[in-house]
């Protein structure tokens, strides 16, 4: 750079690290990777080889019959606890992509300019390219028509699988349209999900995976800029490294490892990256209420395009993550409340009425 600092003012917004986040795909054509904050992917999901492709323990359980995906030579690579193959779950996604021909459509669902006789998401894919809106809607009612075990696995373990998904899906479009420049790098966002709750019904078997639930949004808070990448320098040398943010928490580096100092580092807002979020309550519709009971609410979380989309007043299908989250009786101690706040980390919003509350009919 230049002899203007980039923590200064006047660098202000800088893309430090994001042009380097690339993946081996999209590098040539320059798409940056946003991180999903939505799903939250642990880094320490351990992903391992489970025997020879060919033998059994390469097979997803219950699947004897299918054969391993061809391109996993040696070993599969499985999510830890979970019977999800990486390779294989992405080759059926990209199979899906291509194949899916939908016999029957929602009037909602219509798109125009679609050509009901060819695969749907190859032509949403297009679209995508046209339009450069890297989003890509997936009717889970679909993926189950296509393959009920991959939607399954979906639903179970939406943390793992969402981003396979968002990995065949960008290398599908890429090698189908390879000039291409986004924005972003495509995120898949699936409705419709299987498990369709009443806010009433929602336990903790629901936690982690994904759900829908019907609600009238009655509440939306302003938009909060949440880190997601924190900027540190030491102070001695000016040594300079990021930090992603794990489950909300910044772990501050203790030492700098160009100079050899402890506790030197200081955080640099200016250079750190953050995400638009934002808070909306849902509650019961009346419909969906018993007589004479109070409603019932819950948390959702929004980010990024996703924010704004919606105001009070709108009856919506929400699709997210159930999730669980300890509190702690004191900052400043280890120990935790056995009871949970729950929330939903929204993955897809669908306005089932577009009409407000408060409109009179004429």
């Amino acid at each position: 750079m230049s002899e203007i600092d980039l923590a200064s003012p006047l660098n202000y917004g800088t893309p430090s690290s994001i042009g380097s986040l690339r993946t081996p795909r999209s590098g040539i054509q320059g798409t940056p990777i946003r991180l999903r904050p939505d799903i939250r992917t642990d880094r320490r999901i351990r992903q391992v080889s489970v025997g020879p492709a060919g033998s059994t323990g390469g097979q997803t359980p219950g699947r004897p019959d299918q054969s391993p995906h061809p391109g996993a030579e040696g070993s599969a690579l499985v999510i830890w606890g979970t019977d999800v193959v990486v390779d294989r779950c992405k080759a059926k996604f990209k199979t899906f992509l291509e194949t899916f021909v939908q016999t029957t459509m929602d009037e909602d669902e219509r798109i125009e300019g679609l050509d009901e006789t060819q695969p749907l998401y190859m032509q949403k894919i297009d679209e995508i390219f046209s339009l450069e809106d890297p989003v890509l809607n997936v009717n889970l009612a679909h993926l189950k028509e296509f393959d009920a075990q991959l939607c399954q696995q979906l639903v179970c373990y939406p943390q793992e699988v969402i981003p396979i998904l968002d990995m065949g899906v960008n290398e599908y479009f890429f090698e189908r349209h390879p000039a291409a420049i986004l924005e972003h790098q495509i995120q898949v966002r699936p409705f419709n999900a299987k498990k369709t709750r009443n806010l009433r019904h929602l336990n903790p078997e629901d936690i982690d995976q994904l759900i829908t639930i019907n609600g009238m949004v009655i509440r939306t808070s302003n938009i909060i800029p949440e880190m997601r990448e924190a900027f540190f320098r030491c102070i001695v040398c000016n040594f300079s490294t990021t930090v992603e943010i794990d489950r909300g928490r910044i772990h501050e580096p203790t030492l700098c490892t160009n100079c050899s100092t402890n506790h030197c580092f200081t955080l640099v807002h200016n250079r750190s990256h953050f995400t638009d979020k934002q808070l909306v309550r849902l509650q019961e519709t009346p419909d969906d209420m018993p007589a004479g009971q109070t409603p019932h609410s819950v948390v959702l979380f929004t980010y990024n395009d996703l924010v704004d989309s919606i105001q009070p007043g709108d009856r919506i299908t929400v699709t997210g993550i159930y999730r669980a989250v300890p509190l702690q009786v004191n900052p400043r101690m280890r120990s935790v409340k056995s009871v949970y706040k729950t929330h939903i980390d929204v993955v897809h919003f669908r306005k089932i009425d577009t009409t407000r509350l408060y409109k009179q009919d004429e």
